[in-house]
């Protein structure tokens, strides 16, 4: 049998079910559902009654070849860049110096310090973002003050970037944009 079937032979007992318990209807088993003489000690207008109606069903089907589901999902990826170094020591410092031109507003809490390694992680990140290849390095004092301008206390250690050109390394100082040749790599 079909759901459909069962489910309403379910209901048709059902109907004929309760009221035989609530009124004490009994049906013979000969006897036709149609013809059951209802007697109740109720009042006799009172007739009741079971609607039923189908609400859902179900049909498995055989198929004979497989179907596939596609489904467009939107969804932004990063690709990433194909990163390098710089070719010459003219195209760092153009692209140090295009980063002067940048107004960076950060929003932080009162209490954090924005110091040396910020600026040179955000030039970092800068740099990889625009497909080059700059590392963050941390400097001693001694070795800092030999190269750059500015002068650092004593005992202090500072954070700088480094560029690759060639065969030839250069230190860049985030805060001021200076690029200094540190060493030949052959």
């Amino acid at each position: 049998m079909r759901n459909n079937e069962i489910a309403l032979i379910s209901l048709i007992l059902l109907a004929i079910g309760v009221p035989s318990l609530i009124f004490g209807i009994v049906v013979p088993a000969n006897q036709a559902t149609s013809e059951i003489p209802i007697t109740t000690n109720l009042n006799s207008s009172f007739k009741p009654s079971v609607e039923c109606r189908v609400v859902e069903s179900h049909t498995i089907q055989y198929v004979d070849r497989p179907v596939t589901e596609v489904k467009y999902i939107e969804c932004v990826k990063s690709v990433p860049v194909e990163l390098r170094n710089f070719n010459d020591l003219k195209e760092l410092e153009q692209w140090v110096g295009g980063m002067e031109k940048i107004t960076v507003i950060r929003f932080e809490s009162l209490d954090a310090t924005i110091d040396c390694d910020d600026y040179a992680l955000w030039m970092q990140q800068k740099a990889l973002a625009d497909g080059y290849i700059m590392s963050f390095q941390v400097i001693v004092w001694s070795e800092y003050n030999t190269i750059f301008r500015t002068k650092l206390p004593t005992g202090s250690l500072h954070a700088i970037n480094l560029a690759i050109v060639g065969n030839s390394a250069y230190f860049i100082e985030p805060q001021t944009g200076e690029v200094v040749f540190a060493a030949y790599l052959d």
